[in-house]
């Protein structure tokens, strides 16, 4: 048994939900497909599928089995991929997607350099800040912040950004700085419509965690108009360190509550191939030692 090609096939029939159409795939014929499934769950010493005559579940085994398997394909395909490509220089369009925030705070900025390493390729970049569908949009690698939904994608993790509490040193002047989180529910604040919490701010000093309701006067539905309306003196913000850390700096934000934070918001390069292009991984290494080094 070629133990690659069973996991090949596991996975595919539970993303697909159905053995015949992982085989068809995979060119193999259904008793041959249902064999080698066998000799798996023989190897692993457990079922991995729920049959019946109309569909196909997992069980608690499969699904545990089904993330180990996935990584253990990424793997084998980065090692192949990597060995291959040992003598091929990156080349082409690389076709990348991003909030527009992210992506003017934290690619467009790193592009230059890239292309000086690079001088073959070609950046081609998407940025919207609703979610784009990297299959429809002929889309190489998607850059994304938040929890992670889609699974036929594959992902990689590439850490978390801290949220922060900001104003204008003219807001803080006329307001005064809250003293407490809880005081947060009678200040003027900005509302962002990307926030999967709401106007009920989850707020954490590290070792106690409290929830704040809070006004949100002010709304935007993306990030950037919600940082330029706290520039302007409008309201207490809560925004991903990509976003405030530059006006903190030279003094057009101030911190407040600086012991608390929300929840950090963590960041993912997606693509739907299994194996990544060289091009691509090109891309997303030199991003991600960038971003390393930035945090």
């Amino acid at each position: 048994m070629d133990r690659l090609d069973a996991y090949r096939l596991f996975v595919r029939a539970a993303e697909t939900g159905a053995i015949s159409r992982a085989a068809r795939e995979m060119g193999l014929a259904q008793p041959a497909a249902s064999r080698l499934l066998g000799a798996l769950e023989a190897q692993l010493g457990a079922r991995l599928f729920a049959r019946s005559t109309r569909r196909l579940t997992l069980t608690e085994a499969g699904r545990l089995a089904l993330d180990r398997a996935r990584a253990l394909l990424i793997e084998a395909e980065g090692l192949e991929a990597a060995v291959r490509g040992l003598d091929r220089t990156p080349a082409g369009l690389l076709r990348v997607s991003a909030s527009v925030a992210f992506g003017r705070a934290e690619l467009i900025p790193r592009a230059a350099a890239f292309l000086e390493r690079h001088p073959q390729m070609r950046l081609d970049f998407l940025l919207r800040d609703e979610r784009v569908d990297p299959v429809a949009e002929a889309v190489d690698l998607t850059f994304r912040l938040g929890p992670m939904e889609d699974s036929r994608l594959t992902a990689r993790g590439l850490g978390a950004y801290a949220r922060r509490l900001v104003a204008s040193p003219a807001f803080v002047a006329r307001y005064g700085a809250p003293a407490s989180p809880q005081a947060l529910s009678d200040a003027p604040t900005l509302d962002f419509a990307g926030l999967s919490f709401g106007r009920r701010w989850p707020l954490s000093d590290g070792t106690r965690t409290v929830e704040v309701e809070v006004r949100g006067e002010t709304r935007a539905s993306s990030g950037e108009a919600v940082l330029d309306l706290a520039l302007q003196g409008l309201g207490v913000a809560l925004l991903p360190a990509f976003l405030v850390d530059p006006p903190l700096a030279d003094g057009r934000l101030a911190q407040v509550l600086p012991d608390w934070s929300g929840p950090p918001l963590t960041l993912h390069a997606v693509w739907a191939v299994p194996e990544l292009p060289r091009k691509a991984r090109a891309y997303l290494d030199f991003i991600a030692l960038g971003l390393a080094a930035h945090r």
